[in-house]
């Protein structure tokens, strides 16, 4: 009993964290188990090991404390456990709701998937649009989707499943693109229109994408024992980096996965799914308008984006910058798409160079193209640019990312004769200033061109004088 006392032996004053009382610690255990203070839940050490931010460190990893993480981590639909993912309906099999809808984007609830058959269940078919407004894409994915009554489901699906809680986006589409990601978040985020200006919002995080009718990897599957040749992984429309970086709780998953659950023997009930099909939404468009619009057309608050803004500042770190800020993006390494003459290139690269020299303002050059400017690097510059301009393309899409202000302007140049919305339905949606250019000619928003797309091929020319010129008018607001 003495001994136990003082620590020695199967005593109960040794601490939950295995070590005996302090003052009758050894050099040994010090050695073995450190001086540092123990907290419950957290990991080991004296504090400063719990967080880590990105550029930090010997490998520039970043990592969160519990409490970090459990602050991210926002609301979900309900406190789900392992053991709730089986579901026993007997004759009360769960029923579908459409929760938004417009012909390509749509929000639903309870609907069921099982061999080769997207299931709505209900009772009420005229609750319900056509089938083909909400997925029109079949493809060769298991992804046909059918409106069935609950006696009907019964017989199909029988009286027990599991479930896939929480929130699943998915998009239908054969092709990739890149507004996949905008046009999910636009739709998703008309479920909460108090958004705030910071960020905040009662949203739970979309927990799985999946893409049914697109394939993990573009090249033929290799023999088995060539298993470790790096394979070329599909085109979804977006950089890999930003999904993980600004959405990630989200798991991609690909047609080989979609067709796993369709051969399981159980049906897969998915709890809520927000849908994104553009040959669907095509049929509802206008000629001249992008074929994301639609999704625009949902009531949503005028900070919508900035959930998504503000998760990828807190990955990327970025001190504030006191300076306004220009960022170019240039595609001349390119081998398709418009990229600018190369004299055009070359003088507006010197003239943003001498008005960072001459004004102090902060100017970056950056290109499209992994090798020649890394992502991280590019949306750095992007998410702290008053003014962003580039020729027409994919990339300006990125002024999703622009910091918000007074000045914030989007400059996309086009060959002459030609025009695109698309960055500039993104712009407007975020209350950027846009302008489009035509060698000397500017457009704004309430005077743009007739729509006419540029081919993969063209050069764009600029006036350069005229070009910054009217960046340092927009600095200048």
């Amino acid at each position: 009993m003495v001994l136990r006392s003082l620590g020695f032996g199967n005593s109960r004053v040794i601490a939950s964290d295995g070590r005996r009382p302090p003052g009758w610690r050894d050099p040994l255990e010090n050695e073995i188990f450190g001086t540092w203070a123990w907290e419950e839940d957290e990991v080991a050490g004296d504090g400063a090991e719990r967080s880590q931010e990105v550029g930090k460190g010997n490998h520039d990893a970043a990592w969160l404390g519990r409490k970090g993480v459990g602050e991210l981590r926002g609301g979900s639909l309900g406190d789900v456990t392992v053991n709730d993912g089986f579901l026993r309906w007997g004759e009360d099999i769960p029923k579908s709701r459409l929760i938004r809808h417009i012909s390509g984007y749509s929000i639903l609830d309870n609907v069921i998937i099982f061999n080769k058959i997207v299931y709505v269940v209900s009772d009420d078919p005229d609750e319900f649009p056509s089938m083909k407004s909400i997925v029109a894409a079949l493809g060769l994915g298991m992804n046909e989707w059918k409106l069935i009554s609950s006696n009907e489901a019964r017989e199909k699906l029988g009286s027990y499943g599991s479930i896939l809680h929480g929130v699943t986006w998915m998009s239908a589409d054969t092709t990739p693109h890149n507004s996949t990601l905008l046009a999910l978040w636009r739709t998703y985020s008309s479920l909460d229109q108090h958004i705030t200006s910071s960020g905040q919002t009662s949203l739970a995080p979309p927990s799985r994408l999946f893409f049914p009718q697109v394939r993990v990897f573009t090249d033929p599957n290799p023999l088995p024992h060539f298993h470790t040749i790096r394979r070329r992984r599909v085109d979804t429309g977006f950089h890999p980096f930003l999904l993980k970086a600004a959405f990630p709780q989200l798991t991609v998953l690909y047609q080989e996965d979609w067709e796993d659950y369709h051969k399981l023997p159980v049906p897969f009930v998915i709890e809520r799914i927000i849908v994104a099909d553009r040959e669907a939404a095509e049929a509802a468009i206008k000629h001249d308008q992008p074929i994301f619009s639609p999704a625009f057309n949902f009531p949503g608050s005028k900070y919508w984006w900035e959930p998504i803004r503000h998760t990828l500042l807190s990955f990327l770190s970025e001190p504030a910058s006191k300076k306004k800020t220009v960022t170019y993006v240039h595609r001349q390494s390119e081998k398709t798409g418009v990229r600018l003459r190369d004299v055009d290139h070359e003088a507006l690269v010197r003239a943003l160079k001498k008005m960072e020299h001459d004004s102090g303002y902060e100017a970056h050059i950056v290109s499209s193209v992994f090798d020649e400017t890394d992502w991280a690097t590019r949306m750095s510059a992007i998410s702290k640019s008053t003014v962003m301009l580039g020729p027409y393309g994919s990339d300006l899409m990125d002024c999703l990312f622009m910091k918000p202000s007074p000045q914030a302007t989007l400059m996309e140049l086009f060959p002459s004769g030609t025009f695109a919305r698309d960055e500039e339905l993104v712009a407007r949606s975020i209350d950027i200033e846009y302008v489009a250019w035509w060698d000397d000619r500017k457009f704004t928003s309430g005077n743009l061109p007739t729509i006419n797309q540029p081919s993969n091929t063209q050069e764009a020319r600029v006036n350069v004088a005229a070009l910054t010129k009217a960046v340092r008018e927009a600095l200048a607001r």
